[in-house]
């Protein structure tokens, strides 16, 4: 059963797509005993559907044909995504430029004058299927190189450690949301969150432990954001919360609600048992002049976050000009 499952992959398939049944008769002839199966369309209209259904490696196209001539034949092909990367070879009895000129812009890959001798279109033939392997290869490759492309931009946009998102795509996801809150004169906050004392942890429970804090932070992060807001790693224990059509007021309460759940969970599980509070910083655009760029609303955010820490941390402060705007 194996052997015959592979001889069938093996078996190359040829549509004659021809008026005259000589032609496919001929091909059998000259094929016998090798691995190739010829299938047969009578006119241009058979000739498209065989193609599309059948899938040939390769097609064989009479010029003259009843309804649809072979230029016609091999434009239809050519605009069909499942069949345009089928070598063609065009069967004619005119050896006119015009006519070759008009086949190749036509889309047909070569050219056969008749009477033909067989030896010579075995030769083009096999030139074709040639054609066609590289063709399926780079194919293959371009399919494989784009799903490498699609796994390396998730692993730019997800954290490996935490799965939030990247600084990177973070950065990315700020500058749209600052071009959309400076279009429609709506606001945006940023919350800036860092984990307190989080280099002692680090140094009491060894980083597999300051690893496994950081995913179960990122964790409540997550849950304390809306479904608008993009939780992202920042870099080491500091995170950041985009916030779009967000006030400073309820960018406050965001970060509060994520500082009450940190001081209530236990980290690193039961066995171990850490508490671990975090401080936070919130800016708001538009608050101040100065606030001018995405950089500057992070810098706001850095700020009022390192007045928490000054201030005895596990805290929320929000920047003093985007207080001001609130009152």
């Amino acid at each position: 059963m194996l052997e015959d499952a592979v001889s069938a992959e093996a078996v190359t398939r040829i549509l004659v797509v021809d008026d005259d049944p000589q032609t496919a008769r001929l091909l059998r002839t000259w094929f016998r005993g090798q691995p190739y199966d010829i299938l047969e369309a009578r006119d241009g209209d058979e000739g498209l559907v065989a193609a599309v259904r059948d899938k040939p490696d390769l097609i064989l196209l009479d010029l003259r044909m009843p309804t649809l001539d072979g230029h016609e034949v091999a434009r239809g092909l050519k605009r069909e995504p499942t069949t345009q990367g089928i070598p063609v070879i065009l069967l004619s009895a005119s050896n006119s430029i015009e006519d070759k000129v008009e086949a190749f812009a036509a889309g047909v890959d070569d050219y056969v004058v008749k009477p033909f001798a067989f030896e010579e279109v075995d030769a083009r033939i096999r030139a074709m299927l040639r054609k066609r392997e590289l063709y399926l290869t780079v194919e293959n490759m371009a399919r494989t190189l784009q799903a490498n492309n699609a796994q390396l931009n998730d692993l730019l946009q997800v954290d490996e450690k935490t799965g939030l998102q990247t600084f990177r795509d973070f950065q990315r996801h700020l500058a749209q949301e600052w071009l959309r809150a400076q279009r429609y004169g709506m606001p945006l906050s940023l919350v800036m969150l860092d984990l307190d004392d989080f280099k002692r942890l680090n140094d009491s429970r060894g980083h597999p432990a300051g690893d496994r804090a950081l995913k179960e932070f990122a964790l409540l992060v997550r849950g304390g954001a809306r479904a608008t807001d993009v939780p992202a790693r920042f870099g080491g224990e500091e995170f950041a919360i985009i916030l779009p059509h967000t006030t400073g007021t309820m960018a406050a309460l965001v970060a509060e609600r994520i500082l009450s759940a940190v001081r209530e969970f236990s980290f690193l599980g039961e066995d171990i048992r850490a508490r671990l509070t975090v401080s936070a910083g919130v800016a708001t655009y538009p608050s101040r002049p100065d606030i001018n760029s995405p950089d500057a609303l992070v810098r706001a955010a850095d700020r009022a976050l390192y007045r928490a820490k000054e201030q005895g941390k596990d805290r929320v402060v929000v920047d003093d000009a985007a207080a001001k705007s609130l009152n």
